[in-house]
């Protein structure tokens, strides 16, 4: 699915036996995290706060599952998707702050009915897998303006495919001006190429405290699938908010070398539009629920020559997710 976050959260194998480990190892290092870390105090700060310079970690895993969806030209598919990451923060002076993210995905596939497409039937692609590594920079130009900066790299690929020939890579610029104390306003644009292609895209950066209870903002991080999106929260208590948003997303992935598109590229593009339930259980843990309806979706995959092997929308998917988030 798309890169969940509590609002700043920010998309198997890739030719090695590691990533056989890796999946078990984020997922017992972030429940272990979640059921015995210690006390900790919320990552926001009021406006113009005093500079806290402790190291911030926090922990985060998600579950998404899109339901069985019809094919535009014949067949159905759905897929499910786990994620897990671990990030660390550290302000080194009142104007910088740096970090590193590390993450884990899966994606599973499941096909019906794919005659229509040639290849007996095969489905196009089964198990995607995706470590990924980022860098975080934060400055402050002055008292108002902030830059941000976050290089990402990762390998996205098929089980069997390479990892050589699965990389993405490149960086989130952003800049944002603290126009008052329930305003910060700014654009953010990615940079990346992406396997075999080169990407740019801007996006809105906002943090809008409308009211005591209304707060517009970006849910998730730009990365290599797409901008941050946007989203409207109402917070009915303390502890329990409702909002509803939308963004875009586009993954690309190596496929492997002995499928139907044997070491061709496939992409799934998609808009997701959610409703998300919050719960804070307290300062530091919050579990969030999304409803979601992907809409003008499409697939499609290029061969190992580059040329467009299938191509397809789909009807609007309906899916589930958990978001479960434990800060330090």
């Amino acid at each position: 699915m798309f890169e969940f976050t509590h609002k700043a959260l920010q998309n198997g194998t890739v030719g090695f036996s590691l990533p056989t480990l890796m999946p078990r190892y984020f997922v017992l290092l972030s429940t272990f995290a979640i059921l015995w870390g210690a006390s900790s105090q919320s990552d926001a700060q009021p406006y113009n706060a005093p500079q806290d310079n402790s190291i911030k970690a926090s922990v985060s895993v998600i579950g998404f599952n899109q339901l069985n969806t019809n094919l535009n030209t014949g067949g159905s598919f759905g897929w499910a998707w786990a994620s897990a990451s671990v990030s660390l923060i550290k302000p080194v002076s009142s104007a910088t702050t740096v970090g590193a993210s590390v993450r884990y995905d899966s994606q599973f596939w499941n096909w019906s009915n794919m005659e229509s497409y040639g290849n007996g039937g095969k489905s196009p692609w089964s198990t995607i897998n995706t470590p990924a590594l980022s860098l975080i920079y934060s400055h402050k130009l002055d008292s108002d303006w902030k830059l941000n900066l976050v290089p990402t790299i990762e390998s996205s690929a098929e089980h069997g495919a390479n990892l050589n020939d699965s990389l993405t890579y490149g960086t989130i610029l952003s800049a944002s001006k603290q126009l008052s104390p329930t305003l910060n306003l700014g654009l953010g644009t990615g940079i990346f190429r992406q396997i075999d292609t080169n990407r740019i895209f801007p996006y809105l950066v906002i943090d809008w405290k409308i009211s005591d209870r209304w707060n517009l903002n970006n849910p998730f991080p730009g990365g290599p699938a797409g901008g941050a999106g946007l989203e409207l929260t109402y917070s009915a208590t303390t502890n329990f908010k409702v909002s509803g948003g939308a963004a875009y997303r586009s993954y690309r992935f190596r496929l492997d070398n002995s499928g139907p598109y044997a070491g061709g590229v496939g992409q799934n593009k998609f808009i997701p539009v959610f409703a998300k339930f919050s719960y804070a259980f307290d300062r530091t843990t919050i579990l969030d629920l999304y409803t979601i309806a992907n809409v003008g979706g499409s697939i499609s995959a290029t061969n190992i020559n580059g040329n467009t092997a299938l191509s397809t929308n789909y009807k609007t998917a309906p899916a589930i997710a958990l978001n479960l988030i434990k800060r330090f």
